[in-house]
């Protein structure tokens, strides 16, 4: 066990959890399991893993590839190692009758889980499937159980006919001190890729190898990334990438790597700037180049690289990437009007999208606010929260032609949410949903292009 919770971290109680629900080789196994969690919390990891050391036949079905019925049975047939494979099992009852023929080649009681990885998209099946599936112990004489592994709650899936609820087990996201420690783990494979791009001298090579250096660099990522991102996959990514940039003043003599202030200095704005291209996945190979900080401006002309040619070119693969995002005509408006919420004070929306909004004076006051420095900015101090109906009232507003308010239309908005376009809940409520848009401006003002919208002209920064 304890092999298992150093291979799985900081996930003892839902191992655990595992351990006695599966129990022993020869006991009964729950008819049906649930795990849900967000992306990136270790479910389908814990899992196999549980599965694998307790050495339990199991099939694991993803969802997205196995995409209709047919296609399910066969991949659990085939995953049983059956002579079933070669038959073709179009129906429920095919299906069963086949499972029940394998209880003859099985020894007596051996355990057997089927697991649907991003069971989410069952829902889009036939409804009498998650049903058979959940009943699938009442339908076969064999020692089965069933697993959904989702990110949803179990709220979100609907039956129409009776079910044996299963059992739930909640995978919560991690917290700052866990994500810190199963990052810290990877400590070494972080120094070999900052080594494998970079030539280094012994000296500086102990130095990068010390765990204090790594140590001290993921509590300064941390401490930006936390907030906005919680998905260890992505913060795994972005912390490979911005390590490089950490040690290369360390590298060039610049900086000692005990003096954590300076390093700090030089980092800062890096991982600031990182979090544009969150989720996108579009700094690889430019993440080994050099970037400048407070402390190495000195040099710059010397190694021949500009932070800010490289930054434009990262932007120009972001408008790259949004012109080619394949959202609906509508989506597009409803993410510009995200956009417009979330970097428009709610006080100027009458001037800003009517236009019968009357004149207005110019005040001293108001010339001066509005000759206030960059950062400042709206579009500069990060986005605010806006309700739904603010969000409907300026998609109205800048879309030219005249449409309902249908449920399409509000689906479109839990498929932002989704995509992480926009932060919020996925659950459409008038009166409490409130949302972020959390894209930059370059993103959408390429989706705006596509669409021929001008988004400068409805911000209050460029009035």
């Amino acid at each position: 066990m304890e092999d298992l919770f150093n291979k799985v971290p900081c996930r003892e109680s839902q191992l655990n959890d595992l351990f006695n629900l599966f129990g022993e080789y020869d006991e009964p196994l729950p008819c049906s399991l649930f795990l849900s969690g967000s992306m990136g919390t270790g479910k389908t990891l814990c899992l196999t893993s549980v599965l694998r050391y307790l050495g339990y036949k199991h099939v694991i079905i993803d969802c997205i590839e196995c995409y209709s019925p047919k296609i399910i049975y066969e991949t659990i047939l085939s995953g049983l190692n059956t002579t079933e494979t070669d038959s073709k099992c179009e129906s429920i009852l095919d299906f069963t009758n086949a499972l029940n023929r394998i209880e003859l080649n099985l020894t007596q009681y051996q355990p057997i889980v089927v697991i649907f990885d991003r069971a989410e998209r069952l829902r889009n099946m036939d409804q009498s499937i998650i049903c058979v599936f959940l009943r699938l112990r009442e339908l076969c004489n064999l020692n089965i159980c069933t697993l959904l592994v989702t990110h949803l709650v179990y709220d979100s899936f609907y039956f129409k006919m009776g079910v044996r609820e299963p059992i739930k087990i909640y995978f919560p996201n991690y917290n700052k001190e866990e994500l810190f420690k199963i990052i810290f783990l990877h400590q070494e494979s972080f120094t070999q890729y900052v080594l494998s791009s970079h030539e280094v001298d012994k000296e500086i090579k102990t130095e990068l190898n010390k765990p204090e250096l790594f140590a001290n660099f993921l509590n300064a990522f941390l401490s930006v990334f936390y907030r906005p991102c919680r998905d260890l996959i992505e913060l795994q990514h972005m912390a490979r990438i911005n390590f490089v940039k950490y040690c290369e003043p360390i590298i060039r003599n610049e900086i000692q790597a005990q003096d954590l202030s300076k390093l700090w200095r030089h980092i800062s704005p890096i991982l600031k700037t990182s979090l544009e291209l969150l989720y996108l996945r579009l700094s690889s190979n430019k993440s080994y180049k050099p970037s400048p900080g407070k402390e190495n401006t000195d040099n710059m002309e010397t190694v021949n690289y500009n932070f800010e040619k490289t930054l434009k070119e990262e932007l120009t693969c972001t408008k790259t990437f949004a012109q080619s995002f394949e959202l609906p005509y509508y989506a597009k408006f409803l993410l510009i009007a995200a956009y417009l919420a979330s970097y428009n004070p709610p006080k100027e929306d009458k001037r800003l999208f009517m236009k019968n909004h009357g004149k207005q004076r110019k005040r001293l006051q108001q010339v001066k606010a509005k000759a206030k420095i960059n950062e400042k900015l709206n579009t500069q101090l990060g986005p605010k929260v806006f309700t739904l109906d603010r969000l409907l009232a300026i998609f109205y507003a800048i879309l030219e032609e005249k449409i309902g308010l249908t449920s399409n239309l509000l689906a479109q908005i839990a498929t932002l949410v989704e995509l992480k376009l926009i932060a919020g809940s996925k659950e459409i409520d008038l009166d409490t949903a409130k949302y972020k848009c959390i894209v930059g401006y370059d993103f959408i003002s390429a989706v705006a292009h596509t669409v021929s919208f001008n988004v400068r002209k409805y911000l209050y920064d460029f009035m």
